[in-house]
């Protein structure tokens, strides 16, 4: 910045020709000028390329002007809260150091805009809304009062970079991880991949995002929506394992039922055997002793003694429940599909309007 300084000194008036004079910068050290400083400088140079930056210019009635070139970094107390979609207003606060509001007054030049802002110059994270300069003092109880000049610079963030390296990304992320809803329930490797590979992806680009911010302890709008991702594509994984055991437990009714029909077939078999042999017995003549010692051999085998339509109902009962249990598992990746996409519209309806307007 251009740090430019007017003041009159009597002592300095000269007459003889109506003209301005330069004087070379090392004269400066032979001329009284105030002690200003930068009250929120963390760090500062002048510029000595090729000769130092300094402009030293009196005029007849004694007015003296001062520029010289500084690069300065400056503390700014930032609110972060709605970050990246913020705005910030920072300050440059000059005051003098020794004299108090007795011995020196510190105004802005009696300009329209005092503060000159270069258009060819921009940042390039901000936008420069405007400049607020004013005039202030700043009272100490052991020293007294201080004159003061401040100005407030307000910045816009530029969103556009957030927009491309790390919402777009984690919403990509996102949806990328209800893929495993349309994938086969047999698909263990690729739907378990597929979800600690989202979660380990968005845990990183979170992680590397509060890399170049301050330890700070209150939430920012960037950590709601990483946050918010990170709650999805977890909550995305676990749906799986309840799939993954629901569609297990349909295998295990299905393999209990496809070995009850392999009995109720043999047990039907035998059944059919044994009527057969009735009807020559009932021919010959009823023998009831031959009947129970047929019911004794079943049950030796492990057999229950039902009759086939009990079998028939009980096969049937087994069937219903296996069908269920197999619908439920697919129903949960179904309910999945439409739940997780309107859940996330809804929180988008309430984050971007919250924060960005």
């Amino acid at each position: 910045m251009f740090l430019r300084q007017t003041w009159i000194d009597e002592r300095l008036r000269y007459s003889g020709f109506n003209r301005s004079i330069t004087l070379n910068y090392n004269q400066f050290s032979r001329l009284w000028s105030p002690d200003l400083f930068i009250r929120n400088l963390k760090s500062g140079q002048f510029h000595d390329i090729t000769v130092p930056n300094r402009l030293i210019r009196l005029s007849p009635d004694g007015t003296v002007l001062y520029s010289q070139r500084l690069s300065v970094t400056l503390a700014c107390d930032m609110q972060l809260e709605k970050y990246p979609m913020d705005n910030q207003t920072c300050k440059i606060e000059f005051g003098s150091y020794g004299y108090t509001t007795d011995d020196i007054v510190l105004v802005w030049k009696a300009l329209d805009d005092p503060v000159e802002i270069n258009p060819e110059i921009s940042l390039p994270e901000f936008v420069l809304m405007a400049v607020h300069p004013v005039t202030c003092a700043t009272n100490y109880a052991t020293t007294g009062s201080f004159p003061c000049l401040r100005t407030f610079i307000h910045l816009k963030r530029r969103l556009k970079f957030y927009i491309l390296q790390i919402y777009l990304p984690s919403l990509l992320i996102v949806l990328l991880s209800w893929v495993s809803f349309w994938i086969d329930l047999d698909a263990v490797p690729a739907r378990t991949s597929l979800g600690i590979l989202t979660i380990l992806t968005i845990t990183t680009q979170s992680a590397g995002i509060n890399i170049g911010l301050p330890a700070v302890s209150f939430t920012k709008a960037i950590d709601v929506w990483m946050a918010t991702c990170l709650v999805f594509v977890f909550v995305a994984f676990l749906e799986y394992s309840v799939v993954n055991v629901l569609s297990r437990k349909h295998k295990k009714e299905k393999k209990n039922e496809e070995k009850f029909k392999r009995m109720t077939a043999q047990l039907a078999t035998g059944i059919a055997n044994i009527g057969g042999r009735r009807s020559k017995m009932l021919r010959a003549g009823p023998d009831e002793e031959a009947k129970e010692a047929q019911i004794r051999h079943r049950m030796k085998n492990g057999q229950t003694p039902l009759d086939p339509e009990t079998r028939r109902q009980q096969s049937m009962e087994g069937s219903i429940w296996s069908r269920a249990q197999h619908n439920q598992a697919l129903m949960v990746d179904v309910i999945s599909r439409v739940i997780f996409p309107v859940l996330f519209t809804i929180f988008q309806a309430i984050y971007w309007p919250l924060y960005f307007l």
